[in-house]
């Protein structure tokens, strides 16, 4: 799975959780508006991963 940010509207809770991805995971943001959406994500991307969505394996 993609170590990416993701970003949806409002109401994209349904296809994350169908795409396995929980919308309250860290990098996930889900927003009221295409521009909060889009503000938050773009915050998100200047670390280019989001290396907290996953654990470290050894």
């Amino acid at each position: 799975m993609p170590r990416r940010a993701i970003g949806g509207g409002k109401g994209a809770e349904a296809t994350l959780e169908g795409a396995g991805v929980s919308a309250d995971a860290p990098g996930v943001i889900v927003a009221d508006s295409g521009m909060e959406t889009l503000q938050q994500v773009s915050a998100l991307l200047g670390a280019h991963r989001v290396w907290e969505r996953f654990p470290a394996q050894v």
